[in-house]
């Protein structure tokens, strides 16, 4: 694979369409011919930008294990845009699931389901490929298309899922190394807060120690992010007050009773009144409150058609797994990435080698050893790494209270304080700017996935921040 080496010299407007066509050129070329996707199934047409895909081995040669990658360049300048790597949450939701739900270039034709027929596609507007290449990762081994050679390999935690992170994005530099200069992001949203801030230490690590290639690496944006046990465990209460799903009065015994702390409390009353709380919101859609239990389309209903649809599917084949609300949801993305013809497409290994997709797998026996995040997002921000925190503000799942709580321990200084953010002349929510390039922002009426409920206020965020904006 061929390396562009930019030098620091002052070139002209010509010598810069040449070299932007040699870089492009080397790309086409460098990248492995057999790693490039020529068609997504599902999708009808060109694809909007080159797309590559396939595995990279981690461990050693007695326990080795295969994270799969989907790669898909920028539509808007692959030069120079930013590479953001996005790494899903769960732990255990496939990181190829965001290609068609959340920031990939394609995204799901529910109006086209048929009962037997395959899944259609068609590219998303709202795409993060529209301002960024985005490289999604199945991550841990045994999510999505991964998989290890041994069983043992399927039980992991979070610090073994960082240290095959790392050495996985080495080696996905050694095999694309064009990309080295280009602007490193890695995002995430959900548990994988937990994560993403322990990967971007270790890269930096790795910069300083000169170990490895020398990554360009800037920052990270988290969404609804996982960050410190505590603060996550005892959000739910005060959020469901605050929006009014509880009583004063049972605010205030639970207050009293529980003294603050909500979650691994043995005090009998603390006990009865979280057991009276938890008739108030049982059966709520706690990703999104105002939602059904399952936030199929984003929508607070199916349509008519839409619910018979899935009763007659459950009439032919029988019951499944899934709820009647969640059903089309989960069984579209998994008859696409299951199929045999799809694998083929993707580079992705049979069903016999990297088993059954599903876009949450309960595969994995996982368990987290990483319980609060503040020493990694301290360190980061204070070296000058540049931080995007960001919250749907219906989710009681990660509430954006807890998140601004946790920030506010760091004890930065407030540049902006809380004002609202627009997107034509409409108020998409409300952030902060603090010291230490340090951005929070809210999405106001998404739940716990910004860019499901919000894609188009999630991508001109999200190029605002990578773009270079300091506040919103």
């Amino acid at each position: 694979m061929i390396n562009i080496i930019f030098t620091s010299f002052s070139i002209s407007h010509i010598q810069h369409y040449v070299l932007a066509l040699l870089f492009l050129s080397a790309f086409v070329e460098g990248a492995s011919t057999n790693a490039e996707v020529k068609r997504f199934p599902g999708f009808d047409g060109q694809l909007p930008s080159k797309h590559y895909a396939g595995y990279i081995t981690v461990g050693n040669q007695a326990d080795e294990r295969h994270l799969y990658y989907y790669f898909a360049s920028s539509e808007r300048n692959p030069l120079e845009d930013p590479l953001t790597i996005w790494i899903n949450g769960g732990p255990g939701c496939a990181g190829i699931g965001a290609l068609v739900q959340l920031v990939g270039p394609f995204k799901i034709d529910y109006n086209q389901f048929h009962i037997k027929g395959q899944a259609k596609l068609k590219q998303n507007p709202f795409s993060w490929t529209k301002v960024s290449s985005v490289l999604f990762v199945d991550s841990p081994v045994g999510v999505g298309y991964s998989y290890a050679d041994t069983s043992e390999g399927y039980v992991t935690n979070d610090s073994d899922t960082i240290s095959d992170l790392y050495e996985f994005v080495i080696k996905w530099f050694s095999e694309y190394p064009e990309f080295l200069p280009n602007p490193l992001y890695l995002a995430a949203c959900s548990y994988s807060g937990v994560i993403v801030p322990v990967l971007a230490q270790e890269i930096v690590n790795g910069i300083e120690a000169g170990r490895g290639p020398t990554i360009n690496f800037k920052g990270y944006s988290l969404g609804n992010a996982a960050n410190d046990i505590d603060v996550e465990n005892n959000a739910m209460v005060p959020y469901a007050y605050r929006v009014g799903l509880i009583s004063d009065e049972l605010y205030k015994d639970l207050v009293d009773s529980c003294n603050g702390k909500y979650w691994d409390k043995s005090h009998p009353d603390c006990q009865k009144n979280l057991e009276i709380f938890q008739t108030h919101i049982e059966g709520m859609n706690k990703e999104h409150i105002l939602f059904l239990p399952c936030h199929f389309q984003m929508g607070l209903s199916l349509e008519d058609s839409q619910y018979e649809n899935i009763r007659m599917y459950e009439n032919l084949e029988g019951r499944t797994e899934y709820s009647i609300y969640c059903h089309i949801y989960e069984l579209i993305p998994e008859r696409l990435f299951d199929a045999e013809d799809s694998r083929q497409a993707l580079h992705a290994m049979p069903v016999a080698v990297s088993g059954p997709w599903k876009r949450c797998t309960k595969r994995i026996r996982y368990e987290r050893n990483i319980l609060s995040l503040t020493p990694y997002h301290l360190n980061l921000t204070m070296k000058g790494y540049r931080a995007f925190f960001y919250s749907g503000d219906h989710d009681m799942v990660m509430p954006y209270t807890a998140t601004l709580q946790w920030i506010r321990t760091f004890n930065y200084s407030v540049i902006e304080k809380w004002h609202p953010w627009f997107v034509e002349n409409q108020i998409a929510g409300y952030a902060i700017r603090f010291d230490h390039n340090l951005l929070f922002a809210t999405f106001k009426g998404a739940g716990h996935t910004v860019t499901e409920y919000m894609p188009r206020e999630a991508l001109i965020a999200y190029q605002k921040w990578i773009d270079g904006a300091e506040s919103l």
